[in-house]
């Protein structure tokens, strides 16, 4: 090649925008995130038909319950494995009666009350569409499909101090969820220097709850917004909301209620 045609062809490659191409798949990556989640309960207990509101029972307050997941990337592929454990009690005097189980809290009555309430399994997502994915500016828009399975677990006591009557219930089911979201990252060193980079990231999902005792299918959704700042190239800190419902109907007991709160935490990537 003359010098001349060499010359003309560093111009022309220089005039060129730099945009990167979606980048080819690579190594596997490991993240672990352990959270703060604040959530209190929210929804009804169903007995013979009436409704029972959770905070006639007094289990409406915010507790504090550790969370985390162990997430597996690699290319447009995560595999999460997530899990959390809640619980909350209460005690208090009925203003109105109401029915539990085999218990019934008269006008009046003094009553304990508490319920538990974990959940372990897995989400696998796969980003379908990048429509922004540049080095020139560092930002980053994925948007990407999800499919999860968890094992949940819930226990419910009411004792009627009145009368010293107790009621327990427990309920084990399978919840099955598809939904999708969004992950939208950028630099922020120029003007936000305690962050190298911050992450936007929204996901939805709806399902089934399957008892597996005797009992009906049920609905389950999941909502999760975060707010990720990262502090260095593999640790972050992050803020959120997180909400986890589900219509259960099973042999022992029948909600229809969720567990939603505030979140923050941090992350590690191996």
């Amino acid at each position: 090649m003359d010098p001349g045609t060499l010359a003309l062809a560093t111009a022309i490659s220089l005039q060129t925008p730099a945009t990167e191409a979606i980048p080819a798949a690579d190594s596997f990556r490991l993240e672990l995130a352990i959270d703060l989640w604040m959530p209190r309960l929210e929804g009804d207990f169903t007995d013979a038909g009436a409704q029972v509101d959770v905070r006639d029972v007094d289990l409406h307050e915010t507790e504090a319950v550790f969370a985390g997941a162990l997430t597996l990337k690699r290319d447009r592929v995560q595999v999460e494995l997530r899990g959390f454990s809640f619980a909350t009690e209460g005690s208090s005097v009925a203003t109105d009666a109401f029915t539990l189980g085999t218990v019934t809290v008269g006008t009046g009555d003094a009553f304990d009350s508490s319920l538990s309430w974990w959940s372990a399994g897995a989400e696998v997502s796969y980003e379908a569409s990048r429509p922004q994915w540049s080095a020139t500016n560092g930002t980053n828009l994925s948007l990407f499909l999800l499919a999860s399975l968890d094992v949940q677990s819930m226990s419910r006591d009411i004792t009627d101090l009145t009368t010293a009557e107790t009621t327990t219930a427990d309920e084990a089911f399978v919840v099955a969820e598809i939904g999708g979201g969004f992950r939208l990252a950028f630099d922020t060193k120029s003007g936000f220097p305690l962050f190298r980079r911050a992450a936007v990231s929204g996901k939805a999902a709806v399902g089934a709850s399957i008892p597996m005792s005797d009992g009906d299918f049920g609905g389950a959704s999941r909502i999760e917004a975060r707010f990720s700042g990262w502090i260095t190239e593999s640790a972050a800190v992050y803020i959120g909301y997180r909400l986890v419902g589900v219509s259960l109907s099973g042999e022992e007991m029948e909600m229809t209620g969720s567990l939603q709160g505030l979140c923050a935490g941090f992350r590690y990537e191996f």
